[in-house]
């Protein structure tokens, strides 16, 4: 909250901003549709790395808390020296945080009209 909140207080400093409300828009649509979608590219940004983040700690908090999940798999079958596991769960991992990834660069294209992707 404290990203999207500084980011937007940065966003309606900018001159575009100041033009818009100049052109006689409303306050609503100022914000939403100029300074909202230019201030979420940093924040989807954290949100997309903190996810990933989530996913690779879920080892740790499922092994504390005694959870069943693919983090007490990842860490009961180090414990149990599978190889064969440990592989597959980080496969798992890995494409998740590829796939988030992926949606974030997705993103991207939605909010901000400037980015297209050939």
């Amino acid at each position: 909250m404290r990203m999207t909140r500084s980011a937007l207080l940065e966003v309606l400093r900018q001159d575009y901003v100041r033009t818009a409300r100049a052109k006689g828009l409303g306050e609503r649509s100022v914000v939403l549709r100029h300074a909202f979608r230019n201030s979420a590219i940093p924040v989807l940004t954290i949100v997309g790395n903190q996810a990933g983040f989530l996913l690779g700690g879920s080892v740790i908090v499922e092994s504390i808390f005694n959870i069943s999940g693919i983090g007490l798999l990842a860490f009961k079958s180090i414990s149990n020296h599978d190889y064969t596991q440990v592989l597959a769960t980080t496969l798992v991992l890995t494409l998740g945080v590829v796939a988030i990834n992926l949606i974030v660069d997705l993103l991207y294209a939605a909010i901000d009209p400037r980015v297209r992707y050939a």
